[in-house]
């Protein structure tokens, strides 16, 4: 009896000792930003994105520099101009920079949307790849890494998911709809 009851309480103790370590393994950590800034698409996606903002920046610098030379030979031409004459030039100068605002700021809008498609492209087909891994793994909860302080590095799947999604989608096209 005494015997007995001491195999329970070991088989009870070990129980209990193995408990945490299977709690571990029913979690996994992912860091959702180093996959995005790693993979091949989430390095394309960001290449474009750079490339359209500066392409937004120049036009912006443009536009604002032919203004300022137009506001200028305006301005110069004061004294030349009959007055009502002038006021129409103003007037149409102040038209045309309200115009190239308008047409600057879709252009961004343009831009912004075609660049969440693409990252919703990249999304779309990492959540698979993360249902899988978490299958294979016979995992319990998937949490991001920014959402925990510390977890031990061998729960963290981050570097499976890039392989995986430069696989499955090693390029993404920011595309720009010309609506």
């Amino acid at each position: 009896m005494k015997k007995s009851f001491i195999i329970a309480a070991i088989a009870l103790l070990v129980g209990c000792l193995s408990l945490p370590a299977k709690a571990a393994e029913d979690v996994l950590i992912v860091n959702l930003q180093y996959v995005v800034s790693q993979s091949k698409s989430g390095l394309s996606l960001r290449k474009q994105s750079e490339a359209l903002n500066k392409e937004v920046v120049d036009l912006r610098d443009s536009i604002s520099k032919d203004l300022q030379a137009k506001g200028k030979k305006l301005e110069d031409d004061k004294t030349l101009l009959a007055p009502e004459v002038f006021q129409e030039r103003l007037l149409a100068l102040q038209t045309e920079a309200e115009s190239k605002q308008s047409e600057l700021q879709s252009k961004v809008q343009k831009i912004q949307e075609a660049i969440q498609r693409a990252s919703a492209s990249i999304d779309s087909v990492m959540s698979p790849i993360l249902t899988e891994l978490v299958n294979e793994k016979g995992a319990k909860l998937l949490l991001d890494r920014q959402a925990i302080l510390f977890g031990d590095p061998k729960l963290d799947i981050s570097a499976e998911v890039v392989k995986k999604l430069n696989k499955r989608l090693p390029d993404v096209k920011v595309t720009i709809s010309d609506e």
